[in-house]
């Protein structure tokens, strides 16, 4: 009887466990891009600001700044595209972890019952 409740137990935490282990999964890809796109736009404005102290025509200088504001909005858009598909796809999964566990669920309820009723026909027999 023991046995079998701490397998009930056990049973019943492996969604959760899954759920875990994708919010895990989900927060170090996210980190890390964090990390490398932090990375990535400090060093293009370091070299930016290395190219732009070099121009000594305003007009250059200028188009410079407009072509590198443009690459950056370009970059922070797909980072954020990147981020959120890893967003969707985490829910997703987490929800066909919720569904597969609503499944099994049902299913051990299910056996429960059966087993209840074929308890309560053999006491009835007993009894009779």
């Amino acid at each position: 009887m023991y046995e079998e409740f701490v397998k009930l137990a056990q049973d019943s935490l492996k969604p959760m466990m899954k759920l875990a282990e994708n919010n895990t999964a989900l927060a170090v890809k996210l980190m890390r891009a964090q990390s490398d796109s932090a990375a990535e736009l400090m060093e293009s404005n370091l070299a930016h600001m290395q190219a732009l102290a070099k121009t000594k025509d305003l007009n250059a200088a200028v188009e410079m700044q407009q072509k590198y504001v443009e690459a950056l909005n370009d970059k922070l858009v797909v980072a954020a595209k990147e981020n959120a598909a890893a967003i969707e796809a985490a829910v997703t999964e987490a929800g066909k972890i919720f569904e597969g566990s609503m499944a099994e669920v049902q299913a051990q309820a299910k056996k429960t019952v059966e087993n209840i009723e074929k308890e309560m026909t053999k006491a009835g027999k007993k009894a009779a």
